[in-house]
């Protein structure tokens, strides 16, 4: 058992129990608040709540908040929403994936101290300390012209500060990945190098992947896979996400898998062309608990296997961080 920091202050691991393990409170981008027009906090504030609210009556009793400051991340939210759910949530420090311009003269081991601070000090002066690392490896991880500041060379540089980050505070982990360019293999490679418990890391966004080879090969190096894409109940589509869940528990690896959505209760990205956020969705966290686990169950899962998906692989990623740390 290991300590869990949530915005509440910290909890112990056995009582995190059914998580979402990629999701968004308030979403959108740095600074957003500032913005006339853009960002109105009253409404993250109320849609956040109503929509914990739901996710918590279907039984969800974590989400894992993963939006760094450069993806609109508001601590404020974070204030005024704690007081008024039972849920648990836990929010990141970390990066997006365009590494801001004011940190490419930092090196890995400033970046760590950076992280650091936000895991250790709390977030922007509040006590909220972060309990959790993001980053997010897309498409710019293609980039690779002009040298030390390329975007392949900064997020591989992020990376390692996650990395030298997440030893010294015993957090784990985790990553949006473009799936289709097995992102997940380069990371793993770096988190090896930096000498990280991979089971602390969650290769997120996988079940964006068919390619199954991919997929499983990921779980055999002993990372946790994040099958954290889920947006609609139409047939077809959770035929092919729960079918890459009902993959890996066949394959003997439920304990490495854990489940989300990747939503947001209130997201300006996406938003109408006149600006604002997008329309609200107080069931945007309920697709796993009443759409993913039925299909589950009735392909040949087991309710062990559920609570393999949705408690024991993200309470293992803290614990697996947490040794680290001794």
């Amino acid at each position: 058992m290991s300590t869990v920091q949530t915005i509440s202050g910290p909890i112990e691991s056995a009582a995190l129990g059914r998580t979402l393990s990629h999701e968004h409170l308030a979403s959108g981008m740095g600074a957003m608040e500032r913005v006339p027009g853009l960002y109105d906090e009253d409404a993250a504030v109320e849609r956040t709540i109503e929509a914990l609210k739901r996710a918590h009556d279907a039984g969800i009793r974590t989400v894992i908040d993963c939006t760094p400051v450069d993806l609109g991340r508001q601590v404020s939210v974070f204030e005024r929403v704690a007081g008024q759910t039972p849920m648990q949530i836990v929010v990141a420090t970390g990066v997006y994936r365009w590494v801001p311009l004011s940190y490419h003269g930092w090196d890995a081991d400033y970046m760590a101290q950076y992280f650091l601070r936000e895991l250790q000090d709390g977030i922007e002066g509040t006590p909220i300390r972060a309990g959790i690392i993001k980053l997010a490896w897309d498409m710019e991880y293609q980039l690779t012209d002009g040298g030390p500041r390329s975007p392949r060379v900064q997020m591989e540089k992020c990376a390692r500060g996650a990395a030298r980050a997440a030893k010294a505070a015993g957090v784990p982990i985790t990553c949006h990945t473009r799936a289709a360019d097995r992102v997940g293999v380069p990371l793993l490679d770096i988190f090896e190098e930096e000498g990280l418990d991979l089971r602390s890391v969650t290769i997120g966004h996988t079940n964006d992947s068919e390619d199954m080879d991919y997929v499983l090969g990921l779980a055999a190096r002993g990372a946790t896979v994040g099958l954290d894409r889920f947006f609609s109940a139409q047939d077809e589509y959770v035929a092919q996400k729960a079918g890459v869940a009902l993959a890996l528990v066949q394959a003997g690896y439920a304990e490495q898998t854990c489940l989300g959505h990747d939503a947001a209760a209130y997201s300006v990205n996406g938003g109408p062309a006149d600006g604002g956020p997008r329309p609200f969705n107080p069931e945007c966290w309920l697709l796993v608990p009443n759409v993913q686990v039925p299909w589950l169950l009735d392909h040949g899962a087991a309710e062990d296997d559920i609570d393999a998906l949705l408690v024991r692989s993200v309470r293992a990623t803290f614990e697996a961080a947490a040794a680290m740390a001794g």
